[in-house]
C-alpha cells in the first residue's frame, strides 16, 4: 500500500500516543471523538484508552497517521458507514474479553501490534463478527528495529460478509487468540531485549547477523520456554548468557554454568526458574561473569 488506504475513522491507542487526547481537542478541524473507556468502569482512565476518531474522508489526520507509522506505530485506520456510536459500542465488547481459561483482563486492541495478531487470528464468520460494523481495518505493520529499513507496509482486514447477529460467545478469546496475543507480546519483549542487548553487550549482538536476529532471538525463546522457563526475568537471563556464552549454554561440557553446576550441585534440586536466576545471581559475585 503505497498512499494512504480509504478511511473515516482514526482509531488511537492512548498508552502508546500520551497526548493524543489532549492534542486531538486542540485540532482545528471538525472531529469527533469516543475515548473508548468513557462510561465504562475505566473512564478515569479515558486518555490511556482507545480513542475512536471520526474523520472526514479527505481530513489531514489520515495522511499524518499513515507517515506517523514510520516513527511510532500508535494508531490504526478504519473504515465503516456506520455512525461513530455504533463502532464505539461494538468496539467496547473487547475491552476486556474473556477467555477460554475462564479469565478476564483488558485487550489493547487500539494497538496497531495487537490488533494485528489479534485479527489475524479468527477466520471466516468469526472475523466478520468481530469486525462488526467495520468493514475494514487498516494496520501498519513496522519490521523490528535491526530489520532492514522499509516503507511502512499497512496490511488490511476486511469483512468478506455481512456480519452474523452479535453473541456475547465471539467476544470471548479462544485459544488461538490468546496464541496470538502471547506472539505480539514477544515481539515486543524481542525489542525490549535487543534495545538492552545494543547498551550492555554490542559486540556480541554484532555477530549475529541481522537478517538472521529475528529468528536467532526466536530459537532461544523457545529453548528457554523448553526448559521450564516463564516469567520474563528468566526468559531474559537466558538469551542474555546465550548470547555471551553460545547457544546451548546448559548442554555443552566446559561452559561457565558447567563449571557453575561443579560449585553448586544443590541448583540441580531447583526448579528451573529458580535455578536461572540463581546462577545469575551468584554470577555477579564470581569470576564465572564472564564470556565464554
Amino acid at each position: 500500500m503505497n498512499s494512504a488506504p480509504q478511511a473515516n475513522y482514526l482509531l488511537i491507542d492512548g498508552v502508546l500516543r500520551h497526548d493524543a487526547l489532549a492534542s486531538l481537542y486542540a485540532l482545528a478541524e471538525p472531529v469527533e471523538i469516543e475515548p473508548l473507556y468513557l462510561g465504562t468502569r475505566w473512564t478515569e482512565l479515558k486518555h490511556l484508552g482507545p480513542l475512536l476518531v471520526a474523520i472526514d474522508g479527505s481530513s489531514s489526520l489520515i495522511h499524518e497517521t499513515w507517515q506517523r507509522a514510520a516513527r511510532q506505530a500508535d494508531a490504526s485506520l478504519l473504515y465503516s458507514p456506520a455512525p461513530t456510536i455504533a463502532v464505539a459500542d461494538h468496539l467496547r465488547r473487547f475491552i476486556a474479553p474473556a477467555d477460554v481459561l475462564g479469565s478476564k483482563g483488558l485487550l489493547r486492541f487500539a494497538d496497531p501490534l495487537v490488533a494485528r495478531y489479534w485479527l489475524g487470528s479468527y477466520q471466516g464468520a468469526h472475523r466478520d463478527a468481530v469486525l462488526g460494523p467495520i468493514q475494514a481495518w487498516h494496520l501498519p505493520h513496522n519490521p523490528h528495529t535491526w530489520e532492514r529499513a522499509e516503507p511502512v507496509q499497512w496490511h488490511t482486514i476486511e469483512r468478506t460478509a455481512p456480519p452474523p447477529e452479535w453473541m456475547d460467545e465471539y467476544a470471548r478469546l479462544g485459544e488461538a487468540q490468546l496464541h496470538a496475543l502471547d506472539q505480539a507480546a514477544r515481539w515486543r519483549f524481542m525489542e525490549r531485549l535487543h534495545r538492552r542487548f545494543e547498551q550492555d553487550h554490542p559486540q556480541h549482538l554484532a555477530c549475529i547477523d541481522n537478517g538472521q536476529l529475528s529468528r536467532w532471538f526466536d530459537e532461544r525463546l523457545d529453548e528457554a520456554q523448553a526448559w521450564g522457563l516463564a516469567s520474563e526475568r528468566s526468559l531474559a537471563i537466558w538469551v542474555e548468557y546465550s548470547l555471551r556464552w553460545g547457544e546451548g549454554f546448559t548442554l555443552r561440557p566446559q561452559t561457565p554454568y558447567q563449571h557453575w553446576l561443579a560449585r553448586t550441585p544443590e541448583a540441580l534440586k531447583l526448579a528451573p526458574e529458580l535455578r536461572i536466576q540463581h546462577m545469575d545471581r551468584q554470577c555477579l559475585h564470581l569470576d564465572l561473569n564472564k564470556d565464554a
